[in-house]
């Protein structure tokens, strides 16, 4: 192997498309962003979308410009002719209409002229739906009928029927216009058309992408006939019949940008979802193949990615109560008979923000510091237990309103599975609120996954603006039982700043030219707390009286405390 040899990533995300070229050792040498509102303002884009009541969409001949453009880049900084595989990842759900011209045209396009110029007319749809559409509650009855309900679609594809996915969107656009259908050649995810533009050619989706459409049966690894026919009889075609994983090649490089660029015609490898791309990242820091770490981004929202060795939504798995299909389950990037269990929580950082400037007492500045003095005082449950749901949640679904429990010496109102008694309050103590809410969050990441596998997580990473909260990442280690493992670059702004489905890919490029190549993780992950094993054995303990509480706010209280 060259040891000049560089590596690219690659992430188209709502916002922006972000680049990083590492090379062998992992050690990134560029870093770049095009923030599509700034560099494309003619577009007209509002962080990076066009919100039109519930419908959300992104011009797709902006991401052409700016896959141009982020390549320009790395050429630019001299680099380009050194990048000897490149990867990518991009955001889920989203999909974009190739005309047949469109298909002729990026396998013979001209160095000369600009791309966008080029692929003007090569979309039948020239405003792909994207992630945050939620315009599409009919066509997801629809799917759900024809799977059997929204159980039987879980088990085929993973998740029940949601607007943002692949599925219902086709549905739409099919809907809405039959001559605009009549246009449509191939149908590419986001994650795969980045890749056609690059190689010149049509790419296959990627399988854990091709979970967040809900036509993908994720047991059978292919798209499911049923589902795709119900839709249309030509849809398989459209989609591609063959998904391939995100470790496999799809092509070379186009012409197009080796003769542009000064770029050698080097190896393009299939791209994937943002989050799966991240998680794939990861896990490839963490040695040992016995590793099961779970990712849990901690943000505006709360994510939790969790590895399954098996899938738990088979007949005889654990989750086909109807009850908790909740969540989504993926298929591995990059590991055949693995699955990735993604649980989302729409009430992450701004409902602890809630707790910081409500729940400290009048004579206090709401402050951080304040907040973790407040939390750090050990093990809430099972005197008390909080669940702050200031907007309708995801994960438990439909629950809503802030609910506290204390428990009491005498008959209480409830009666929690261990015997214990406990009654509804208004409000805690001062210094309770703070603990409350961040045991229930985590709790809450234990009891969903503990539906999807009967696996002990061996390790924890953490990511996002709250990763950087020492007492959060504390309670994440004692509540899951792990060691937790903080994400960034040492040295290059602090722990949490890491891209990491851009950093991701460019190690699955790298992996893909040196297989069985082994990064040190100590360039991006650093351990930054270890478990109480006291303490977990409290957690372990109280878990059955959370669930049973948790199970009493989602469906039979109402709003309370705020």
């Amino acid at each position: 192997m060259d040891g000049d040899a560089l590596f690219l990533g690659l992430d188209l995300s709502t916002q922006q498309l972000k680049g990083i070229v590492i090379d062998s050792s992992g050690q990134i040498l560029l870093e770049t962003s095009i923030i599509f509102d700034s560099q494309f303002p003619e577009y007209q884009t509002t962080n990076g979308r066009h919100i039109n009541g519930s419908t959300a969409t992104a011009p797709v001949l902006m991401w052409v410009e700016a896959i141009g453009l982020i390549i320009s880049r790395v050429h630019d900084a001299s680099l380009a002719h050194r990048i000897r595989a490149i990867s990518g990842a991009a955001q889920q759900h989203g999909s974009v209409y190739w005309s047949q011209q469109g298909i002729e045209t990026i396998g013979k396009l001209d160095a000369q002229r600009s791309l966008h110029e080029q692929l003007a007319g090569a979309f039948a749809v020239l405003d792909s739906p994207v992630w945050e559409d939620s315009s599409t509650v009919e066509q997801c009855r629809r799917l759900e009928v024809w799977a059997g309900g929204s159980a039987e679609l879980a088990r085929i594809s993973g998740s029940a029927a949601f607007e943002r996915f692949t599925g219902a969107q086709i549905m739409k656009i099919k809907d809405q216009s039959s001559d605009t259908w009549s246009r449509v050649a191939r149908i590419s995810l986001v994650s795969s058309f980045v890749a056609s533009i690059l190689s010149g050619t049509l790419a296959p989706i990627d399988a854990s992408d091709a979970s967040g459409t809900n036509l993908y049966d994720i047991e059978a690894k292919q798209w499911s006939k049923a589902l795709c026919n119900a839709i249309d009889p030509g849809l398989l075609e459209m989609l591609g019949r063959e998904v391939t994983m995100a470790d496999q090649v799809v092509g070379t490089l186009s012409p197009y940008f080796a003769t542009k660029y000064g770029m050698s015609q080097c190896s393009v490898v299939s791209f994937t979802g943002d989050n799966p791309s991240a998680y794939a990242g990861f896990e490839s820091m963490l040695a040992g193949a016995d590793q099961l770490a779970s990712v849990i981004s901690l943000g505006t929202s709360d994510t939790m990615l969790s590895p399954l060795t098996r899938y738990p939504y088979s007949p005889d798995g654990l989750a086909m109560d109807a009850e908790h299909i909740d969540g989504h389950v993926l298929q591995h990037p990059t590991v055949p008979d693995r699955y990735i269990a993604m649980l989302c929580y729409k009430n992450g950082s701004l409902a602890r923000e809630w707790v910081r400037d409500n729940c400290l007492g009048a004579n206090t500045s709401g402050s951080w510091t304040e907040f973790n003095q407040a939390a750090a005082t050990g093990p809430l449950a099972p005197a008390a237990y909080g669940f702050y749901y200031l907007s309708t949640e995801i994960l438990p679904k439909g629950a809503i309103g802030v609910h506290r429990f204390e428990q009491t010496a005498s008959t209480g109102d409830i009666v929690c599975p261990s015997g214990k008694h406990y009654k509804r309050v208004q409000d805690f103590s001062t210094t309770s609120g703070p603990r409350a809410i961040l045991e229930s969050q985590v709790m809450s990441m234990r009891l969903d996954y503990s539906r999807k596998s009967t696996k002990p997580l061996t390790a924890a990473i953490v990511t996002g603006g709250a990763s950087v909260n020492p007492v959060l990442r504390q309670v994440v280690a004692d509540v899951l039982g792990v060691p937790v493992f903080a994400a960034g670059l040492q040295g290059s702004g602090g722990v949490g700043t890491l891209a990491m489905p851009a950093y991701g890919a460019a190690v699955r490029a790298l992996r893909y030219l040196e297989p069985g190549h082994v990064l040190d993780g100590k360039h991006v992950l650093e351990q930054v707390s270890c478990p109480d094993f006291d303490m977990l054995g409290v957690y372990s303990e109280v878990l059955a009286d959370f669930e049973f509480l948790r199970e009493q706010v989602t469906h039979k209280f109402v709003l309370v405390g705020r």
